[in-house]
């Protein structure tokens, strides 16, 4: 890429990695982003994320809508561009991309890619599979369907074969290692914008992590109600309700251990390949050996559940009309 091309970002996840936010502030700034050379692409995007691009890209005709991003670009030779969707995580978007993408452009590309720690990753998935509906097993009957999922090294591989290895910026979702711990101005410096810029109006927290009970009880309420469960789970997120929010609660140190260990090749490959300037790629200091497994007693398993149904049945309290008596 010669020094008078603007680069061409595109943000391909992964999930749980905290794209909403990411994606909240390209969306809300667009206009002042613009203003200062920064272009949010409209093509393939509706509001926030360009994830109807990724499903057009598995279901249907991309063609169309890859040229209308190919033009949007060309139309503005003087602004970096940015692309995002968590759904790009995979080896079918890199070969789209680069198959639509003119060579011109395919030089300007950098992807970046934020990897979360496997174990995390699994509950995660598991909660939002549960409180969908989607998945009605334990934790650990969703670790033996999805454990070979969790690799990395694949796609990443696929994106540096298509666009070169010096193209992809991987970073570890890990808190820790942002400015002020804070995803959104992380990206932005990636994307060489003022950290200055991603101040956001306060807003209800996003994607927050809800506990095991309120991810199954809303998963019940999914099969076999019409409960707009979004509409719960935003009212949950706003009161904050006790006990509602709660993480690390389906894995044991000794499993999390053990996920990570069938992930421990993969995850040292990756980290060689394309973030050596890292110290790690994962915190692992609350995995250490003398980190002990402590299951929840009966009480503690009983405050829990009350404190799920509480949440549950108050969120359905006050965004739902009651019949009077």
């Amino acid at each position: 890429m010669s020094t008078d091309q603007k680069p061409i970002f595109i943000h391909i996840g992964t999930q749980k990695t905290g794209s909403t936010s990411i994606q909240a502030f390209l969306w809300g700034k667009h206009k002042e982003l613009h203003a200062n050379g920064v272009h949010y692409v409209k093509a393939g995007r509706k509001r926030a994320a360009h994830n109807h691009l990724a499903i057009v890209e598995r279901n249907g005709d991309v063609a169309p809508l890859m040229d209308n991003l190919v033009a949007e670009i060309e139309a503005h030779p003087d602004h970096t561009h940015v692309i995002s969707s968590e759904m790009f995580f995979r080896s079918s978007v890199s070969e789209m991309l680069a198959q639509y993408l003119p060579t011109e452009m395919k030089h300007r590309v950098r992807l970046i890619a934020y990897l979360r720690r496997q174990d995390k990753f699994l509950e995660s998935m598991f909660k939002q599979a549960l409180k969908n509906g989607r998945f009605r097993g334990t934790p650990q009957a969703y670790w033996a369907k999805r454990g070979n999922a969790v690799r990395y090294s694949e796609v990443l591989d696929r994106f540096a074969s298509d666009f070169g290895k010096e193209a992809l910026i991987v970073r570890p979702f890990e808190r820790g290692a942002f400015p002020e711990g804070d995803i959104v101005k992380d990206f932005a410096q990636h994307i060489g914008v003022d950290a200055d810029m991603t101040n956001m109006p306060d807003q209800a927290p996003s994607n927050l992590t809800l506990s095991h009970e309120v991810s199954h009880l809303l998963g019940m309420l999914n099969r076999t109600t019409d409960v707009n469960t979004r509409v719960l789970i935003r009212e949950i997120s706003r009161h904050n309700t006790r006990g509602a929010v709660r993480s690390s609660d389906c894995y044991l140190p000794s499993e999390r251990r053990e996920i990570m260990q069938t992930c421990a090749d993969d995850n040292a490959y990756v980290h060689q390949t394309y973030c050596p300037e890292l110290p790690q790629l994962f915190d692992f200091s609350d995995l250490a050996d003398d980190v002990a497994d402590v299951p929840a007693t009966d009480a503690e398993r009983l405050q829990h559940l009350q404190e799920g149904i509480y949440a549950v049945l108050r969120a359905i309290g006050k965004t739902h009309k009651t019949t009077p008596r």
